[in-house]
């Protein structure tokens, strides 16, 4: 008799862990050969976009798929080749990778004499090289990303050393400001170390490690000591990086890949950098306790931006007003989260304590739950660019951390509710859109996020997750020619856009087919970082004579600040309107 107890406790408990968060049994347990054939439908749809590029748009970088035009955006380098070399390798498409290796052979970089972007030129063209020689060794692809390298530095021929929005390789002219809005972004500034550094392992120049290296020297000395994080916008004072005044935090469009870098050069770099880990803990404790919310009805763990304002006319205070927008760039930061929290294991209890490596990794699945129902409620299966949830409430997550610790942690946590309903009714999904639009990107797919969380935690509700949107981008995306971001996703006249990113082919079908794969492809987390356009560069070590020479060990650091236990229940004082908005 017992035994048959037994036997039906299995059976209900199989049936409740393989129920869809649709609230619908599934019907079976997905075997490894269904999943591998659903990868090989994203090398299909793989091969669809690229045969289309290469019909329609080669050399130039972008197919425009409605009016079968191009677009020469980034430079006219051929973008959409260069950033797919690694895809190509992956999949095992060689006859592709061939013919994109030799139109690389034939760019001279440094006879460009255009304004060149440099963020996007970095990670899109150097990252896609980079990684290339990792994974081919084919000595062309060093060899363009050296060239590429040194036609790009007068990008830093600036009061501050920090690179300038663009760079003219002949008449070494840097354009600047950033969009009118201050001297320096965030994002564009700290988000190339990667790719430098792994250059200057590889070519011996210093040049490279000291432009990436002056960045991170820089910001160590100006993160905000009430947020412990950086401010979108940066300008230059006294030839010192200063905040801009009244800053705004955010780890969306203008933050994201910053605080990205601070972890990911860390790991790169094989954990030799202390700087990096101390300036990635601090300011990510910060994101969690400042910027962190949980919605209302549905409870959902959403993460947000602030700025300060004074509360009433007159007041001598400045307080966080939250903007209350969830912007899908954002959904990178549950998979960061989660490779924290996953990669820094080894870390003594005092830095980073395993109840505080749990917590990341709740929150990660938390955030990746919300950014996946955005998908999920809408029309198509495709999310919108931003949604806000302002209207409907929000309440800071770290607050109601404390109380529900106070009530004896009863229940689940706020917002870490992985098995949240879909809500098709616009009016009680407890969010307003903002931004109408699917741009195609692995970070708006949450795809990033659901491979390193699926990678990490070996739970498949990540990867249905992740088919379900596949799915969507095949019904609505895909056309005769190539794919299309889509406008109006909610809509049920849903119309596509007169674009194929490159960063589609090179991210967001990189990460399905990794999602897919029963095996690693060689790709694994303890092995590779991944870029921010999610290009896989593997982990080295610094000579001692490196270490030396660039003084890795030495580097001044912030300090890591509280532990995240503290900083959830320490007082929260206002912030003097007098003191100025900017890091010390």
């Amino acid at each position: 008799m017992t035994r048959y107890v037994l036997l039906g406790a299995i059976f209900f408990a199989s049936y409740w862990v393989l129920t869809s968060l649709h609230g619908r049994p599934a019907a079976h347990v997905i075997t490894g050969d269904v999943w591998e054939a659903r990868a090989a439908d994203v090398r299909a749809a793989f091969q669809h976009a690229y045969h289309s590029y290469e019909l329609l748009g080669f050399p130039h970088d972008e197919i425009k798929p409605i009016s079968n035009d191009t677009s020469d955006q980034f430079n006219g380098w051929g973008v959409t080749a260069l950033d797919s070399l690694d895809t190509m390798v992956i999949m095992g498409l060689e006859d592709e990778l061939k013919r994109a290796i030799k139109h690389a052979e034939k760019l001279e970089f440094s006879h460009h004499a255009k304004a060149v972007p440099f963020f996007e030129t970095i990670i899109r063209y150097m990252g896609g090289l980079l990684s290339a020689w990792h994974l081919t060794k084919l000595p062309i692809t060093l060899k363009q990303a050296d060239q590429l390298g040194l036609a790009l530095q007068p990008v830093f021929n600036t009061s501050i050393k920090f690179p300038s929005y663009s760079v003219n390789p002949v008449t070494r002219e840097v354009d600047g400001p950033w969009s009118g809005k201050a001297d320096f972004a965030l994002a564009e500034s700290a988000s190339y170390q990667m790719e430098y550094k792994y250059l200057a392992k590889l070519t011996g120049r210093t040049e490279y490690f000291d432009a990436a290296q002056n960045v991170m020297d820089g910001l160590a000395e100006m993160q905000d000591p009430d947020t412990q994080m950086w401010s979108q916008w940066i300008s230059s004072e006294y030839n010192r990086p200063v905040a801009k005044a009244r800053p705004k935090f955010s780890v969306g469009a203008g933050g994201d890949s910053a605080y990205e870098y601070l972890l990911k050069q860390y790991l790169l770099s094989g954990k030799s950098e202390p700087q990096l880990l101390d300036m990635y803990l601090s300011s990510i404790r910060g994101v969690i306790t400042n910027l962190l919310y949980v919605s209302k009805p549905r409870n959902l763990l959403y993460v947000t931006d602030i700025t300060y304002a004074k509360p009433y006319p007159g007041s001598k205070y400045l307080v966080q007003v939250p903007s209350g927008d969830l912007e899908h760039l954002s959904c990178f930061l549950p998979g960061l989260l989660a490779l924290g929290s996953d990669a820094l294991q080894d870390l003594p209890e005092t830095v980073f304590p395993a109840e505080e490596r749990k917590l990341h990794l709740d929150i990660a699945k938390g955030l990746a739950t919300t950014c996946y129902l955005v998908y999920a409620d809408s029309f198509t299966g495709l999310a919108p660019d931003v949604i806000n949830f302002t209207k409907h409430g929000g309440r800071l997550w770290s607050e109601l951390y404390k109380q529900w610790e106070d009530r004896g942690k009863r229940g689940t946590a706020p917002g870490f509710e992985v098995d949240v309903p879909l809500q098709k009714n616009a009016i009680t999904r407890g969010y307003d859109i903002k931004l109408d639009r699917w741009l195609s990107r692995p970070e708006a797919s949450t795809i990033e996020s659901l491979f390193i969380l699926y990678r990490i935690t070996g739970d498949q509700i990540w990867r249905e997750r992740g088919y379900e949107i596949f799915q969507s981008i095949q019904e609505w995306s895909k056309g005769p020619v190539g794919y299309s971001s889509v406008w109006e996703p909610d809509s049920p006249t849903p119309e596509r856009m007169d674009e194929m990113p490159s960063y589609f082919l090179a991210e967001t079908l990189k990460y399905l087919y990794l999602l897919f794969k029963e095996d690693d492809c060689g790709i694994s987390l303890d092995e590779i970082v991944f870029n921010t356009e999610a290009h896989p560069l593997p982990v080295f070590q610094w000579s001692p004579r490196e270490k030396e020479s660039y003084q890795v060990q030495k580097r001044r650091s912030p300090g890591r600040g509280l532990l995240l236990k503290d900083l959830i229940r320490a007082e929260r004082k206002p912030r003097p309107a007098a003191k100025p908005d900017r890091g010390a």
